[in-house]
């Protein structure tokens, strides 16, 4: 046998093998299908139960984004009535399942009947959806690196692409109540603590809460999550630009700019759900 007739043989055995290999592989994980499909993406709820499972979700993501931690809450604007919102019972972030949830009216007043104990700071939640019709998720949250800003003489500013949204700064919540009797101190679990605290929150999109935490808002639950982590992130990076120098914060122009990409969240959200099935077995 000739070379060129070996080696064309040998080509030949190759390309079979590999065919063979191609055809094992893609027979096991084939081109349509769950192993390869995307998750589908509507981030704005439409009934009752599609609110429920995104707060849900929203709760599992900001235990893993290490935004929330034994505590905080996040809520969902109830689609069928605008004038009541969903939020998880007084139970650490991480076990939050459906049984948990609660349907709030805008006074803070608990519609479902039940007898499990909701957050005492379901206030908030209730004067923002009260005083701001395009809010349609709230979460309140403590992570250290906001809390470190809320009591800084630093004002928190944009200093990254994702932070551009809360040009020119974050406003800072200062209004508790320790002289009345019955004062919760540095918690907001009073009409008129949440209705201040909406007031310092104005057309915004987050308040920082000194000494405790922030609250941050979005147009739907996706918003909100991504909101909630982006400023995290940009109170981590400014702290490390202060520690080199002078931070370049994004000027009025480039935030105007900036953040066009943040309407594409079906990507960071998709991939945060992934993460949650991942580690949660419940979840999957």
């Amino acid at each position: 046998m000739t070379r060129t007739c070996r080696v064309s043989r040998m080509m030949s055995i190759g390309l079979f093998s590999s065919g063979i290999l191609f055809f094992t592989v893609f027979s096991l994980f084939p081109l349509s299908g769950t192993a390869w499909s995307q998750v589908a993406f509507t981030p704005k709820a439409t009934t009752a139960q599609e609110a429920v499972d995104f707060v849900v979700m929203a709760n599992r993501i900001l235990v893993l984004e290490h935004i929330f931690d034994a505590f905080g809450h996040v809520s969902a604007r109830n689609p069928e009535n605008p004038k009541t919102f969903f939020v998880a019972r007084a139970v650490a972030p991480e076990l939050v399942t459906a049984k948990d949830i609660l349907e709030v009216d805008l006074d803070g007043n608990v519609v479902t009947k039940s007898t499990i104990r909701p957050y005492a700071e379901r206030i908030i939640h209730a004067a923002i959806y009260k005083a701001r019709p395009d809010v349609h998720s709230v979460i309140h949250a403590h992570p250290a690196p906001i809390i470190a800003f809320s009591v800084a003489s630093v004002p928190l500013k944009p200093v990254t692409n994702g932070g551009s949204r809360f040009y020119p700064s974050v406003p800072v919540y200062d209004e508790y109540d320790f002289t009345s009797p019955g004062n919760t101190g540095m918690l907001v679990t009073t009409k008129d603590q949440g209705d201040r605290l909406a007031k310092r929150l104005g057309s915004g999109l987050a308040v920082l809460m000194r000494g405790h935490g922030y609250t941050v808002v979005g147009s739907d639950v996706p918003s909100a999550v991504s909101n909630a982590i982006s400023l995290r992130d940009n109170a981590v990076i400014t702290m490390m630009a202060l520690q080199l120098g002078t931070p370049k914060y994004i000027s009025k122009e480039e935030a105007q700019d900036a953040n066009k990409g943040s309407a594409y969240l079906d990507r960071p959200w998709n991939a945060w759900v992934q993460r949650v099935k991942a580690a949660m077995p419940d979840m999957r």
